[in-house]
């Protein structure tokens, strides 16, 4: 890979993880009383929004839907347009923003186990080491005691979600030939209508009208532009490694859960943090010839 293309796709990759993080207060903030389809849907929708508006690009399938890319863009779509941000909006609404934040580092340990297992991505001692640690960060604070009896539920909600993006991270590193606005706005659309379509049915899509234009503006920035610079971080980087930059995420999303929230700075959220933090700075100084690209 050429170093300049690995050093734009971190780069890329670390954006996408700024903005994706302060996605999470702002939710805890602002958008808690919203249904969690019609608030997925709404996400969904301003995400495709936003990169049809930054883009300018043709409203065309293309390749999204040719043989090779079939399969994994249906993975894509079902996994992280439709389960994952259901998942994640729920278990936001009963969990502290900043411990919701901190799970969020678990999408980096189930990507890479699943590159490495499905798709023979090349991991050593010290990437698994560093999945471990963010493993057993995660579970420190899903058992935390000091966030109410939901807690735990919540936490196991947003693990999910961590998994179903994983999972929505591998496909779209098997695209083929695929522009990530083009992949960004489709992905958005049709999760977005099939999600309102399921409000439809089940009479939840009453919202106030600000509550609205916040949700569609929120999709926009931390959902369609941080979508945008991750999926143009995967073709650049691999699964694994984007991942691993992505993981900043989490951080940048507890932080801000501390700043606009007030979310109490308690012993096993620090503990947490630190063993989150540990392990992502394993994944960062994983030598380069064991990742995704970086061997051919």
């Amino acid at each position: 890979m050429h170093p300049l293309s690995r050093h734009s796709g971190a780069l890329l990759a670390l954006l996408a993880a700024a903005l994706f993080g302060v996605g999470t207060p702002l939710i805890k903030l602002r958008l808690t009383v919203v249904d969690p389809i019609l608030l997925a849907a709404l996400i969904n929708l301003g995400a495709a929004a936003g990169v049809a508006v930054l883009t300018r690009i043709p409203w065309r399938l293309g390749n999204l839907v040719s043989r090779t890319n079939r399969l994994p863009f249906a993975g894509s779509l079902l996994c992280g347009g439709l389960l994952a941000p259901v998942l994640l909006v729920w278990g936001i609404a009963h969990t502290p923003g900043a411990s919701a934040a901190l799970l969020m580092n678990l999408e980096a340990a189930f990507t890479a186990l699943i590159a490495w297992i499905f798709f023979r991505e090349s991991i050593g001692a010290r990437f698994v080491i560093g999945l471990v640690l963010i493993t057993l960060g995660g579970v420190l604070v899903s058992a935390s005691p000091e966030s109410g009896p939901g807690h735990v539920a919540a936490g196991l909600a947003i693990a999910a979600s961590c998994l179903c993006w994983a999972i929505d991270n591998n496909c779209t590193a098997q695209l083929w030939d695929v522009p990530p606005a083009r992949f960004s706005l489709w992905k958005g659309l049709i999760a977005g209508s099939v999600l309102l379509i399921l409000c439809a049915v089940r009479g939840t899509l009453l919202v106030h009208g600000r509550t609205l234009s916040e949700a569609l503006l929120l999709g926009a920035c931390c959902n369609g532009l941080a979508l945008l610079a991750f999926v143009t971080a995967i073709q650049r980087l691999g699964a694994g490694r984007t991942a691993a930059y992505f993981a900043a995420a989490p951080f940048v999303g507890a932080a801000t859960s501390v700043a606009l929230l007030g979310d109490k700075v308690t012993g096993p959220l620090l503990a947490a943090a630190a063993l989150m933090a540990g392990g992502v700075a394993l994944l960062l100084t994983e030598p380069q010839a064991l990742l995704h690209g970086e061997e051919k």
